[in-house]
């Protein structure tokens, strides 16, 4: 028997409103998480591409947190990263810190513990 979520999208790809500091900038992101059940709680990470180009002289070291807004139905949404490393192509990781800027699958809030 397949998932009914099979074909439900998982978290977002598109452009962000990007904040670090006092810096601004549009950059495409690719955010997703899954309900982690060892910490009870939903964890969310992603991808900043051209975050270097679009913020030149910004610290972007591993440790800085992100302010990411991404368009939503109801408004833009919030969330707060956190810089984790630069991959191969110069692209940011981040773990996220607060909730997904994105919808997540009922089962997956339901599950929450905290």
């Amino acid at each position: 028997m397949s998932d009914p979520h099979d074909d439900e999208p998982d978290g977002y790809r598109g452009p962000a409103e990007v904040t670090v500091g006092e810096q601004h900038a549009t950059t495409e992101v690719q955010l997703s998480g899954a309900f982690d059940p060892i910490s009870g709680r939903y964890r969310w990470r992603g991808r900043l591409r051209g975050l270097a180009a679009a913020l030149p002289g910004t610290d972007l070291s591993p440790g800085t947190d992100v302010h990411l807004t991404v368009p939503g139905p109801d408004g833009p949404v919030p969330a707060i990263a956190r810089i984790t490393e630069t991959d191969l192509w110069g692209s940011h990781m981040v773990d996220g810190m607060s909730a997904p800027p994105y919808p997540t699958r009922p089962d997956d809030t339901e599950l929450e513990l905290g």
